[in-house]
């Protein structure tokens, strides 16, 4: 899965620098994205609706040019998220980029139960996969009997 693909589609409500860090995201021309994001993300107050919006991108774009504050950024934008599914993939994308799929999965639990629809976090958990159930689940995933009865169960 793509980290840069951008879901947010309506743009006639953003401002005018959110606009143009999604055209360099998608152009993959990072660091004139972090500027885009920086400015629309310091044009907002912290009651603005697209407050949050704009600091995920902003922090997401931070992570894709290596300054680990982005990955702060992304998760202090969830943590005050209540209805945009954005926030939450776009947290899910920088946890993924520093490769913490514990994290990942946590995200993309909430954003679902958030917002159900959103194509990008469903991709994104399809993408993932699931982990069958253990064969003991009295027993610790990475014990030997339940990695030889696993693979044993599994075997088609």
């Amino acid at each position: 899965m793509s980290p840069l693909q951008v879901v947010y589609d309506d743009f006639s409500t953003c401002c005018h620098d959110f606009i143009d860090g999604v055209e360099h995201l998608k152009d993959r021309s990072i660091p004139q994205a972090v500027e885009s994001f920086q400015l629309a993300y310091e044009s907002v107050s912290r009651t603005d609706t697209y407050h949050n919006k704009y600091e995920s991108y902003c922090g997401l774009a931070k992570v894709m040019s290596g300054d680990r504050s982005g990955l702060e950024m992304c998760r202090h934008a969830a943590q005050n998220e209540i209805t945009d599914g954005d926030v939450f993939y776009n947290l899910a994308r920088a946890e993924w980029f520093y490769k913490n799929r514990k994290n990942v999965v946590i995200v993309l639990k909430k954003g679902l139960k958030l917002d159900n629809r959103h194509p990008g976090l469903r991709d994104m958990r399809t993408a993932l996969g699931v982990r069958e159930r253990c064969a003991l689940p009295f027993l610790p995933r990475t014990h030997s009997l339940n990695r030889t009865l696993g693979i044993l169960l599994r075997i088609k």
